[in-house]
């Protein structure tokens, strides 16, 4: 191979592969061989010329080099007849052809360093070259190949990172590339002996210096380089806490010292939080960085250092100390800064650069908070709420945290004691209220515990019957936490915390006669309806504070005077269940309401006539005083659906828009009617049916119909046969049918297993329907939406949940969730409410219980798809009779005992609101 220097500058690199062997035949005898096979070679070969192919340049080199960053590329080539010879035209001044053979095909390498060969112009080597040509011959054919390169900085970049305290952390690199710097020791744990400004001790009050030994762990904040240099590379570093508002531009009024005041909150104090040097900050102890770290400067906000990368490594490390202190604190931010390269070619500023970074130290401290989301007070009687830990204490120390009651902007007369234990009083509670509303509880949880208990009774003085409950809303004061030791970190988490002002049993006295059918109404109102000692039909209201006094104009008593037989109330059919259906609708205010309530009846007449009323009016209050329109009668209108045919009226739906859904059993089918408001030609309220569509059945029962967040209406129920157009599955089964508004089919399912499948009661909430029986199963879900054929466990009380395709999604006994010794024996009251189910009825031992269940929507065999939330007995009562929930927060319960029927409430866990 020879280079040849040329006039132009460039060089050509000429290659030639003849040599003369030693052991070369004479010539004489060569041309005798020739001869004597050419007429051979003649005869079966043919025409033996050659047709050279022009060389041929493969590949296409890098089109992006870096300042400091080596730039290679291993050419190839095809063609030609004899070796080639190689010449690069066009080239930066950093790049040339190396004297050196693709040993592995024809070829050669190209290779430069921009900034540093051809003359280490640096920067100047930045920029787009283009047309850059390589050209090969064999010193008669020629070929050649152009291509760009586009050189850019080598950036620095400081990798984010979240940090924890009390844990070590290494960023996510291979540690055994030759490309990473040395990982330092991550498990030595130095003390660092740090000093606070202002602290405050335990359960204290006052802020205070003082010193601090807490043990500190190493966190390796990584930093790359794009391309490994050719050079060592050096660049100069900060590690500094974030400023901090001080002086004037801090709160004066403010109970927090300024390092802890909103603004600060996050920023992490250099020599509190971390620290770079340990040994230059608060001593000996701490071990020596790593070779490649060099510290130079530690300050009272920072420290600076240097570090290195050695020629080819791409991934180095600056070292960080972080203390696990006792304070529970925001994630704090710190500044990692690139200041300066000082060694080496690479950029902090170009190319993608990360200069700075703030990086996140997460505080290790359990975390307070609230066990339930809301809870309901009755006036005047403590309520118990559990506050929690995110994880068990594991500090060695109690932990502090403070309850407090957030401030409002309304005009509510209200007052609350916080306390720390049921049976505190005075001095021991804290008392806040409209009037002074900046007392906090401090509540404490011990050593290993991750769970505290306290108490909260509250009163109101706004007793009008038509306004919303008053809702206060419990807070951690996170004002404490800060600068105090031992104190538990908290949230802004809040617990709704609603003041229940019906506080007593209404008893069947007061009433005057026995509930057959309850249901919640609007503001906390309920609406009650059954069947007097004379026969007669009563139908009346409760206002939110438990009153039944229909003198006052918020209570309605709409058919204490409709007797047995009286031509306008037609008389119930022996052994019935009246139908109750309320919509309500909210156009005022929380403090003055305006609610236009829809209430509908519905009942088996003695004539085998289902009889369906709808009550309208508009109750509102204002100035103090309560109106009501219409004045008297709320009877909008009255409806025989179909009074030549033997219907039994057994369910009822209605829409805050008037529509009544009535759904009703006959011989063999089963039927819904959508019945619509309308005005006759005097301008009057009449019925008018919109449709009626009935399904072929075989001894049905209908045991719900609801109106679903899809428009139109669901039945369900169970039939002894093939309902129309299905087929038996095995003995009785269930089934859903739908309408959509216009009365079109949308869905006929009949499913259940070869057993007998009975349901007694439904509820929905939205597209997903409960179902409960006393007697079915084993049931469990199969993976298809489909029974399994062969459950396990035993028949009895069932929850079942399925789609608006009737596919199941959840199966389960509660027998089965029922942590009592006494276990479930029926189910005579369902209600639901968005994924929580509330049941009551009699355990086997004959004793009452209410129990609130979940829908988990669990798909995973050691999961349960329902489970248990509570479960509560009620020693009082002997059955239930009715059960309805008011917006989650209360349940309305009608029971029997032997001093007669109770109306009691309950919160939504269980808890009595009424005795």
């Amino acid at each position: 191979m020879d280079d040849v220097s040329r006039p132009d500058g460039y060089r050509t690199v000429r290659m030639s592969s003849a040599r003369v062997s030693p052991y070369a035949f004479p010539v004489r005898r060569i041309l005798t061989a020739l001869i004597s096979v050419l007429p051979l070679l003649l005869l079966g070969c043919g025409d033996t010329s050659k047709s050279p192919e022009d060389p041929r340049i493969l590949g296409l080199p890098p089109q992006v080099a870096y300042l400091g960053a080596d730039y290679n590329y291993n050419f190839g080539a095809l063609g030609g007849d004899d070796p080639l010879n190689y010449s690069l035209v066009n080239n930066p001044s950093w790049l040339a052809l190396e004297a050196t053979t693709n040993k592995a095909r024809k070829g050669i390498v190209l290779r430069g360093v921009p900034g540093i060969s051809g003359g280490r112009e640096g920067e100047a080597d930045l920029g787009q070259y283009d047309n850059i040509r390589i050209a090969t011959n064999d010193g008669n054919l020629i070929g050649d190949s152009e291509f760009s390169v586009d050189v850019r900085h080598n950036p620095l970049k400081i990798v984010d990172a979240t940090l924890v305290e009390g844990e070590a952390y290494e960023p996510d690199v291979n540690d055994g590339s030759d490309e990473v710097c040395e990982i330092p020791d991550r498990q030595v744990t130095p003390e660092a002996a740090v000093e606070h400004g202002s602290l405050v001790v335990g359960n204290g009050d006052g802020y205070s210096p003082g010193g601090r030994a807490y043990p500190s762990r190493r966190a390796l904040i990584r930093v790359d380089l794009e391309q490994p240099s050719v050079e060592p590379l050096a660049v100069r570093f900060r590690v500094g806490g974030q400023d901090t508002a001080t002086g004037e531009n801090c709160e004066g009024d403010s109970d927090l010292p300024c390092e802890y005041q909103e603004g600060n909150q996050s920023r992490a104090i250099y020599g509190e939080d971390l620290v770079l040097d340990g040994n230059a900050r608060y001593g000996s102890g701490f071990p020596e960085p790593p070779e490649y770290v060099e510290y130079i400067k530690e300050e009272a906000t920072g420290a600076t250092g240097l570090l290195n990368f050695e020629a080819g490594q791409t991934t180095c490390f600056i070292p960080v100390w972080v203390h696990d202190d006792n304070l529970a604190e925001d994630e704090e931010f710190f500044d990692v800064e690139l200041e300066q390269v000082t060694k080496g070619i690479a950029s902090l500023d170009d190319n993608g650069a990360v200069r700075s970074r703030s990086i996140a130290i997460e505080d290790d401290t359990p975390t307070a908070d609230f066990e339930a989301e809301s809870i309901v007070v009755s006036e005047n009687r403590k309520r118990e709420v559990t506050a929690t830990l995110s994880r068990a204490n594991d500090t060695g120390e109690a932990l502090y945290a403070a309850v407090e009651v957030a401030e409002v902007d309304d005009d509510s007369s209200w007052e609350a004691d916080l306390c720390p234990d049921e049976g505190s009083s005075g001095s021991e509670c804290v008392t806040v209220g409209n009037g002074s509303n900046d007392a906090s509880l401090t509540v404490e949880f011990d050593k290993g515990g991750d769970a505290t208990t306290f108490y909260v009774q509250a009163s109101t003085d706004t007793d009008a019957p038509l306004k919303e409950e008053v809702m206060r809303e419990l807070q951690f004061d996170q004002s404490f936490q800060y600068g105090r030791e031992f104190a538990a970190a908290t949230t802004d988490s809040i617990l709704e915390t609603h003041i229940n002002e019906w506080t007593d049993d209404v008893t069947q006295n007061e009433l005057g006669f026995p509930v057959n059918s309850l249901v919640a109404g609007e503001l906390g109102e309920a609406y009650v309806t059954g069947v007097d000692d004379s026969g007669g039909i009563r139908l009346q209201s409760i206002n939110r504070l438990g009153s039944t006094d229909s003198s006052d104009k918020d209570v309605v008593a709409l058919g204490e005077l409709k007797g047995k037989g009286n031509a306008d109330w037609s008389s119930l059919a022996d052994n019935s269940t009246l139908q109750l259906a309320f919509a309500g609708e909210n156009s005022g205010t929380s403090g003055a309401p305006a609610v236009t309530r829809y209430l509908g009846l519905a009942y088996p007449t003695q004539m085998k006539q289902g009889d369906v009323k709808l009550f309208r009016s508009t109750i509102s209050t204002e100035d103090g005083s309560i109106s009501r329109s219409p004045s008297a009668d709320e009877l909008v209108w009255e409806l025989v659906p179909d009074p030549e045919s033997d219907w039994l009226q057994r369910a009822l739906a209605v829409t805050t828009e008037g529509t009544v859904y009535a759904g009703a059993l006959g011989d063999a089918s089963l039927r819904m009617t959508r019945i619509d408001t309308a005005e006759n030609s005097n301008g009057d309220s009449v019925a008018e049916q919109s449709w009626t569509e009935s399904l072929e059945a075989t001894g049905a029962t209908l045991s719900g119909l609801f109106t679903p967040g899809t428009a139109g209406i669901v039945a369900l129920g169970s039939d002894g046969g093939a309902v129309d157009p299905g087929s038996n599955i095995g003995g009785e089964d269930f089934y859903l049918f739908s309408r959509d508004t216009e009365g079109a089919v949308n869905e006929r399912v009949q499913f259940g297993t070869q057993g007998e499948d009975r349901a007694t009661l439904s509820d929905a909430d939205g597209s997903r329907f409960w179902l409960a029986g006393n007697d079915g199963g084993p049931y469990e879900a199969d993976d298809s939406g489909g029974f399994k054929e062969e459950a396990d466990g035993s028949a009895g009380a069932f929850l079942l949940i399925v789609n608006s395709n009737g596919d199941l999604q959840a199966a389960v006994h509660p027998q089965d969730l029922e942590d009592h010794n006494a276990q479930v024996g029926n189910i005579q009251a369902l209600v639901v409410s968005g994924d929580n189910a509330f049941i009551a009825g009699q355990t086997k031992d004959d004793s009452v219980y209410l129990m609130g269940v979940r829908y988990t929507g669990s798909q995973a065999d050691d999961e349960a798809a329902i489970e248990q939330r509570w479960s509560a007995t009620i020693g009082d009562a002997d059955s239930v009779v009715a059960l309805d929930n008011y917006r989650d927060r209360k349940l309305y319960l009608v029971m029997d005992g032997g001093s007669g029927q109770r109306i009691r409430l309950y919160d939504q866990v269980g808890n009595p609101l009424t005795q």
